[in-house]
């Protein structure tokens, strides 16, 4: 390299030092898998940095004696490290992407060869489809890549993705074929002649592998699955028809299939459109079409399997073209989502999550009525705590009279599961704090009784709203009442703490009780609490220095051992510039 001029004689000796310094670390006793890594790295850079001056010096002397060596040198390293690091497949798929680079392709069949021999029980799924792949889409070879889906080689759990793409190699094979033959003919792809008798050509063999996918997995959304692989195909519409036909004989009485085929004149839209042009037809006119045909095989399929799951498929269809439709379609397809839904609650095959989407299409067609009486019939059908507070949201905003909301609201809270209603018991306390104010203290009494995940928040509204509607002595007195129920939460005393600051004045000595009492209750596992009181003695008017530090002497001996570390540097930002160094001494110091 010197001779040629790709580096001085300076860089070579520099090279060869850190060839030594590497190769020494190979050789140790207790390897690592970072220094193998670490030496592929290097020779690799340095493989790119000759490149880069052969072209900048435009010198190509010796370069099969230079680089060649290298990169024999870059195989060899990960060749090692895939033979002693056999569990991480990362390291085989960068040295199949260094071969790559390199052209070597006979090299890189033999890795995927010797690894897929070897790990067949640890390789993950993917990258034996990508070897597949590898021998299908850059070696052309279809036989390579069929062996290397030995599907009972794999655990239960792979096999469906492997027949997927097995079914898909089998289609990219047909595909590359007539590709092949219409340059070789000079013609377009359309117009090229199949063989009947051709397996390959005709789809046979891609049919025997989803028949043997099938047979393994006898279920009918994996069947349909295969479709989706069809579509990336142009010619795919007659394996498509093989598949739905094949569905409707292994799972007639499926929901899945007759929804498929209801589907079914989707999958041949853009060619619909084009026949319809041909015959004068605009494109509006064979969508409507398609969709009074699609619309007349769910009427049937309802016919034929009155599930609530074939009312699914059917009003899930519908909203999906309410979504996406004009404004001039919304009318008529509102119209018909509405009358469908109604349909199945008569013959009690609505599902839930269709309840709210019937409530909402009713008010928005301002049925006001229609929709109240739904959602109440819903709510108490269901029991679920949405749909009461839908229910119940909509009697409020329709100006329902305040006694039969208040009824409805108790109906509510005593239906669901106690612990998930704390929804329900804020809505609450939001209506009746302006409409019926009289009600809101019974209300929070009987609320502050119930679980923690009801009380907790509603003791903190009940404080909040006595604070502001009535005086901060009332206040002080309700969190008395709450300290003498039970233990205290951080989420109560940071509230009347909270409460106490929006005064004019407030008092240091109330704060200095409501911190003391969140201390007693909670001072060992809440660093929070000692910081917020830290800053109290530092800001307030009336703070104290002396009870910043004997604060600090507490929390030291108070808090749990695993949390002293945090503490200590958290509360250091708090010390303020002036304080003197005894302060920060103070804090350091060990125990």
């Amino acid at each position: 390299m010197e001779r040629i001029g790709l580096f001085n004689r300076k860089e070579i000796r520099a090279i060869v030092k850190k060839r030594k310094a590497l190769e020494y670390k190979l050789r140790r006793m207790k390897k690592s898998k970072d220094d193998v890594l670490k030496y592929i790295e290097y020779e690799m850079n340095l493989l790119e940095l000759i490149g880069k001056r052969r072209k900048r010096l435009m010198c190509e002397d010796k370069k099969d004696e230079i680089d060649f060596h290298i990169a024999k040198r870059i195989n060899r390293l990960f060749r090692g490290a895939v033979s002693r690091y056999s569990e991480d497949t990362k390291l085989w798929l960068d040295q199949i992407q260094f071969c790559k680079k390199m052209k070597w392709q006979t090299m890189i069949k033999l890795i995927y060869i010797h690894n897929y021999c070897k790990f067949i029980q640890k390789i993950p799924v993917k990258y034996v489809i990508m070897a597949a792949k590898y021998e299908m889409e850059e070696r052309r070879l279809p036989e390579n890549a069929r062996k290397l889906f030995p599907v009972e080689e794999f655990y239960e759990s792979s096999f469906r993705t492997f027949w997927r793409e097995y079914f898909r190699m089998e289609l990219m094979y047909i595909d590359w074929i007539r590709k092949r033959k219409a340059v070789l003919e000079a013609k377009s792809v359309e117009e090229i002649e199949i063989d009947e008798d051709d397996v390959v050509m005709n789809g046979q063999i891609a049919h025997l592998v989803y028949d043997s996918a099938v047979e393994e997995c006898p279920d009918v959304e994996y069947a349909l699955s295969f479709i989706q692989i069809c579509l990336d195909f142009d010619f795919g519409s007659q394996h498509i028809n093989y598949i739905l036909q094949n569905v409707q004989e292994r799972f007639p009485d499926k929901e899945e299939t007759l929804d498929a085929l209801a589907k079914e004149p989707l999958l041949n839209v853009q060619e619909e459109i084009k026949r319809g042009k041909e015959q004068g037809l605009k494109k509006r006119m064979v969508i409507d079409g398609i969709n009074a045909e699609i619309h007349s095989k769910y009427e049937e399929a309802i016919r034929t399997l009155p599930t609530e799951k074939m009312w699914s498929f059917y009003i899930e269809f519908i909203l999906s073209l309410l979504n996406s439709a004009k404004e001039n379609k919304k009318e008529t397809l509102q119209d018909t989502a509405v009358n469908l839904m109604e349909r199945a609650h008569q013959d009690d095959c609505l599902a839930l999550s269709f309840y709210s989407e019937w409530i909402d299409l009713l008010f928005e067609r301002d049925e006001d009525d229609e929709a109240l009486s739904i959602a109440l019939c819903a709510a108490k059908k269901w029991n679920t705590v949405d749909l009461w507070f839908k229910c119940l949201t909509f009697h409020i905003q329709c100006m329902q009279p305040h006694e039969a909301v208040y009824k409805l609201l108790k109906e509510a809270i005593a239906s669901v599961n106690e612990k998930d209603s704390v929804i329900l018991w804020k809505l609450g306390v939001d209506w009746l704090s302006t409409c019926n104010p009289e009600r809101l203290i019974e209300f929070f009494e009987s609320g502050i009784k119930k679980p923690k995940e009801v009380s907790l928040p509603l003791k903190e509204m009940y404080l909040e709203v006595t604070a502001l509607k009535k005086t901060i002595s009332e206040a002080r007195s309700l969190y008395k009442k709450f300290k003498k129920m039970g233990p205290l939460s951080p989420q109560i005393v940071k509230k009347m703490i909270k409460i106490e600051m929006g005064q004019m004045d407030p008092p240091i000595e109330m704060l200095r009780k409501y911190y003391e009492d969140g201390l007693k209750e909670f001072g060992t596992v809440n660093i929070d609490i000692w910081l917020d009181y830290l800053k109290l003695e530092q800001e307030h008017a009336h703070g104290s220095l002396h009870a910043y530090s004997a604060l600090c002497w507490r929390a030291k001996k108070t808090l749990d051992q695993d949390l002293l570390q945090e503490f200590h540097l958290r509360s250091l930002d708090l010390i303020p510039d002036q304080q003197s160094e005894d302060q920060h001494s103070f804090l350091m110091e060990e125990d």
